[in-house]
């Protein structure tokens, strides 16, 4: 093999390594803008926030947004921007937003190549208001400051693995019971984020693709008035793709 081919292909690997790595650890989450809302692309814990052109423009299709209120959900419209997705539509004080990404994530290791359907997907809510699920993983407050509830296909998930992440970025481990709820303090003021994950083995097709499992990592993001000052939260970082 001749030196610069092979280069290439060193490159080539170690390129789709760093991104197979730093995209197994990001996730969606939502803030809320005016009436609308941005979906960030990153993590949460470093303020990393990917962009476009860069791992924003792997997002694709776009993710999926509606508005969740006690009528039902109805759908909002989601726009890419260089920084974040933008969406607008609708919406009361007390309702929240729920967004979902679906893809199938290919990964090959030697002759066996593995799909699994990827499901990224979030919910912002402005309080603490009990309410029903709307995503196939979703994180539900359950009435108070703290207190959630985690449903998988409109079932408590149990003993379901979720952190807890503040915007300086804290975080803590906690499990749900064996109702698929959890509780946990918030020790300061500002914005905070739940985070968990579920892996399903059960094989599939989407559309006329087949996939192997299936993957989901959904957030549930708020923010709290009560608690003492937060410490300093990082400052916003975008890495060069």
């Amino acid at each position: 093999m001749h030196r610069p081919t092979a280069v290439r292909l060193v490159a080539s690997i170690l390129l789709s390594l760093l991104f197979a790595a730093s995209a197994s650890a990001h996730a969606l989450w939502l803030e809320p803008d005016g009436n609308g809302a941005r979906i960030f692309f990153g993590e949460f814990e470093e303020n990393l926030r990917e962009a476009s052109p860069g791992l924003l423009d792997r997002l694709t299709p776009l993710p999926e947004a509606k508005v969740a209120s006690a009528a039902g959900v109805q759908p909002l419209k989601v726009e890419k921007s260089p920084t974040s997705f933008v969406v607008t539509g609708k919406r009361g004080a007390s309702d929240s937003v729920v967004i979902e990404q679906v893809r199938i994530n290919e990964r090959k290791q030697g002759e066996k190549v593995t799909r699994t359907q990827g499901h990224l997907a979030a919910r912002w809510v402005p309080d603490f208001a009990e309410r029903a699920p709307a995503l196939t993983l979703d994180i539900v407050p359950a009435g108070k400051p703290g207190a959630i509830k985690v449903f998988y296909k409109d079932k408590p998930l149990a003993k379901a693995k979720l952190e807890l992440i503040s915007e300086s970025g804290w975080k803590r481990e906690l499990r749900t019971d064996e109702n698929g709820a959890a509780s946990v303090s918030l020790p300061w003021k500002g914005a905070y984020l739940f985070e968990v994950e579920h892996l399903d083995p059960t094989p599939g097709t989407q559309g006329t693709e087949a996939y192997d499992s299936l993957r989901f990592v959904t957030t549930l993001s708020f923010r709290t008035t009560d608690g003492g000052a937060a410490p300093p939260t990082p400052a916003v970082h975008t890495p060069k793709r």
